[in-house]
C-alpha cells in the first residue's frame, strides 16, 4: 500500500500495520462538506474513542469506515487492501471552480467594485425585508387599537403607530429607490469591465478548463472501475467490521436467536456454495485434492448448528442467554443494545464500530451496555467508539480523537487529551461536557 509509511499520532502502536487507514477522507451531502480530509490509522487492539460536538462529522466518519456512507474523496484501506479510493468528486469540484471563475471574470462579477455594490444590494434587501415585517406588525397593531379605541391611552398609541407607519413607508420607498440605483450601478460597472477584458486571460482560463475536464474524465473512469470492484468486496469488508448503531436495528419479527444467527447462517451457506462450485469445477478437470475437499464442506444444518452454538455462547457472555427465544419488543433498551452487540460479534469481526451505543438509552440502562463494551476491551477487541460518555472514553480508550468541523483537531491518549488539551476548541468543548 502506498501510504504505509505515513502514520498519525498512534505512536503506541509500536510500528504495527494499521487495521484501517484513511487518507484525505472527504464526505459531502448536497454540497455541504461534513468531513474535510480525515487522516487516521486504527491499529490492532486499540480502543479509539471519537468525541466532539453534535454535527461535527463523528458518525459520518464511522459510517465511512464501514462503507455505509461512500466517501466523496480520499482513501480507505483495510490492512493491505484498498477498499475505497477516488478523487473524482474532488476533481469535479475543481472543474466547477474553474468554470465559475471564468464565468465571474467574463460577466464582471469578480470585479471589486461590482462585489462591493452587490454586498450593498444584499444589505439593503435585508433592511427592506425587516422593514416589511415591521410594517405588517404595525398595521396589525393599528387594527387592534381601532377595535379597542375605548381603552385608556388607545388614541395616543394609535397616533404614534400611524406616525411610525408613515415613516416606515417612506423608508421603504427610499430603500427601494437605493436598491434600483445600486442595480443600475452594477449594470453600468459590468459594462465597463466587459469592455476591458483581457483576451489572453480568457484563453488561459479556457485552456485550464479543458485540461481539468480531461483530468476529471480520467478520474471518473477510475472511480467507476473502483466502484464496480467495491460492489464485489464491500460485503466481505463489512463482515470484518462489526457495527453497532444508536437504535439497535433489530428485526422485530425475529426472535433474539434468529436475529443473531441470520447473517452468519446466510453468509456461511453462501460461502459453502461458492466453495462447492469452485471445487466441483476443479474436480472435473481431474484435481483429486478438490474431490477430497468437497467431502469436508459443511452441510447447511451444520452451519446453522454452529451459528446457534456460538450465539448461545455470546448471549451467556452478556448475561442474556435466557432471552434467546423472546422477541425484541419484550426487551428493555439496554437488553436490545446488548443483543445488537452480540449480533455484530457473531460475524467474528476484526474490529467493532460503535455509533453512540448509549445515546438512545435511559440513564439507568447505560451502565449495563458500557459494561459489555468494557469486557470486549479487556478481551483485546479492536474498537472505534463514537461516544458522548466522557468518563467512559477516559477509562476505556487507548486513544481519543476529537473531531470538530469535519477535521481531527486533536489525537492523543485519554490522560493527555483530557488532562492537558492543546486545541482551543477542544478546551471549550471539554469545559461544557465535563
Amino acid at each position: 500500500m502506498q501510504d504505509k509509511i505515513l502514520k498519525t499520532s498512534a505512536e503506541s502502536a509500536d510500528n504495527k500495520e494499521p487495521i484501517i487507514t484513511t487518507r484525505g477522507l472527504v464526505k459531502k451531502f448536497s454540497g455541504k462538506t461534513v468531513l474535510r480530509g480525515i487522516d487516521a490509522d486504527i491499529y490492532e487492539g486499540e480502543k479509539v474513542a471519537v468525541i466532539g460536538p453534535s454535527g461535527s462529522g463523528k458518525s459520518t466518519f464511522l459510517r465511512c469506515l464501514n462503507l455505509l456512507e461512500i466517501p466523496t474523496a480520499g482513501k480507505i484501506a483495510f490492512g493491505d487492501e484498498i477498499i475505497y479510493e477516488s478523487d473524482y468528486y474532488a476533481q469535479k469540484d475543481k472543474l466547477k471552480e474553474l468554470k465559475d471563475h471564468k464565468r465571474a471574470y467574463v460577466s464582471g462579477t469578480d470585479d471589486d467594485e461590482v462585489r462591493s455594490l452587490k454586498a450593498r444590494e444584499s444589505e439593503l434587501k435585508a433592511q427592506l425585508k425587516d422593514l416589511k415585517k415591521e410594517l405588517e406588525a404595525l398595521k396589525t397593531h393599528a387594527k387592534l387599537l381601532k377595535a379597542t379605541s375605548y381603552r385608556e391611552g388607545a388614541a395616543e398609541d394609535a397616533e404614534k403607530t400611524e406616525k411610525r407607519i408613515f415613516e416606515a413607508v417612506k423608508e421603504k420607498d427610499s430603500i427601494k429607490a437605493e436598491i434600483k440605483s445600486v442595480k443600475d450601478g452594477i449594470k453600468q460597472r459590468k459594462t465597463v469591465v466587459k469592455s476591458s477584458l483581457d483576451d489572453s486571460k480568457i484563453a488561459e482560463m479556457k485552456a485550464d478548463i479543458a485540461a481539468q475536464r480531461e483530468v476529471t474524465a480520467a478520474a471518473l473512469s477510475r472511480h467507476k472501475k473502483f466502484i464496480k470492484k467495491m460492489d464485489k468486496t464491500v460485503d466481505a469488508h463489512r463482515r470484518m467490521t462489526g457495527m453497532v448503531f444508536q437504535h439497535f436495528n433489530l428485526f422485530n419479527n425475529l426472535s433474539v436467536i434468529d436475529n443473531i444467527t441470520l447473517a452468519p447462517v446466510k453468509t456461511g451457506i453462501m460461502e459453502a456454495k461458492a466453495q462447492k462450485k469452485a471445487l466441483k469445477a476443479a474436480a472435473r478437470k481431474g484435481d483429486k485434492d478438490a474431490e477430497a475437499r468437497l467431502l469436508t464442506l459443511p452441510h447447511k444444518l451444520e452451519i446453522i448448528e454452529n451459528a446457534r452454538k456460538q450465539a448461545f455462547e455470546l448471549l451467556e457472555r452478556v448475561g442474556l442467554k435466557d432471552k434467546a427465544y423472546v422477541y425484541p419488543a419484550t426487551l428493555s433498551g439496554g437488553q436490545k443494545q446488548r443483543i445488537a452487540i452480540v449480533r455484530a460479534l457473531a460475524m467474528n469481526p476484526k474490529i467493532m464500530l460503535f455509533d453512540e451505543p448509549t445515546s438512545a438509552l435511559d440513564p439507568e440502562m447505560v451502565g449495563e451496555v458500557l459494561q459489555v463494551i468494557k469486557k470486549l476491551a479487556d478481551d483485546g477487541m479492536t474498537m472505534v467508539i463514537v461516544t458522548h460518555e466522557m468518563g467512559f472514553a477516559r477509562e476505556v480508550a487507548t486513544r481519543v480523537l476529537f473531531i470538530d468541523e469535519g477535521q481531527i483537531k486533536e489525537d492523543a491518549p485519554p490522560k493527555e487529551l483530557f488532562g492537558n488539551p492543546k486545541n482551543d476548541r477542544l478546551k471549550e468543548f471539554l469545559s461544557k461536557v465535563l
